[in-house]
């Protein structure tokens, strides 16, 4: 071991003390010069096919089963539970009486009969303001305005009170729902432009 670490530190030194000879030794000139690489430009890669689309086959649907129309419910055997004692309509009672309906669910939508002018806010026509507010009317079956609601305006909050306060003067002729009169909400676009 000894032996060893004698031999490692005396290469050391001998490999130290023969580079000083070589830094004392007369330098010659020499002729520098860099190699520049050319490189020839990249061809432009050339667009990869699109692949085509895989022709969709239908999904076979299962067939219906052929039922019979005459399938009834479970007999249990109580009196009380027998389908023929229940009228069509016995378990809605009068609830469609005072159902509220759209304008999409009725036969004939409710048209206006009587509108009254709604006066051009004065703050509005100084500064040269045009708008509209998109109104929601609870129409009644008398064609009365019950409620309403303000769902757009533009510009917001300027034609807004005057559009609730006008129209809740209006009359409509009702809706008409399998002949009868109904309740309905209903939408209307109020617009303000001088004229």
């Amino acid at each position: 071991m000894v032996f060893g670490l004698f031999f490692v530190f005396s290469t050391v030194i001998l490999m130290n003390s023969e580079s000083d000879v070589a830094t004392n030794v007369p330098k010659k000139e020499s002729a520098a010069f860099e190699i520049q690489k050319i490189s020839k430009p990249k061809p432009k890669p050339k667009p990869k096919p699109k692949p085509k689309p895989k022709p969709v086959q239908a999904k076979k649907m299962a067939p219906s089963p052929s039922l019979s129309s005459n399938l009834s419910g479970i007999d249990t055997g109580l009196e009380s539970f027998m389908s023929a004692d229940l009228e069509e309509n016995s378990l809605l009672g009068d609830v469609d009486k005072d159902v509220i309906m759209s304008e999409e669910s009725v036969d004939e939508a409710p048209t206006p009969a009587q509108r009254g002018a709604m006066e051009y806010p004065k703050a509005a026509k100084k500064m040269g303001l045009k708008g509209y507010v998109v109104v929601n009317l609870l129409i009644n079956k008398q064609g009365e305005v019950e409620k309403s609601k303000i769902l757009e305006s533009e510009p917001a909050g300027v034609f807004d009170d005057v559009v609730l306060a006008g129209v809740s003067t209006w009359k409509f002729k009702p809706a008409q729902y399998k002949g009868e009169a109904v309740k309905v909400w209903a939408k209307q676009k109020v617009r303000f432009d001088f004229q």
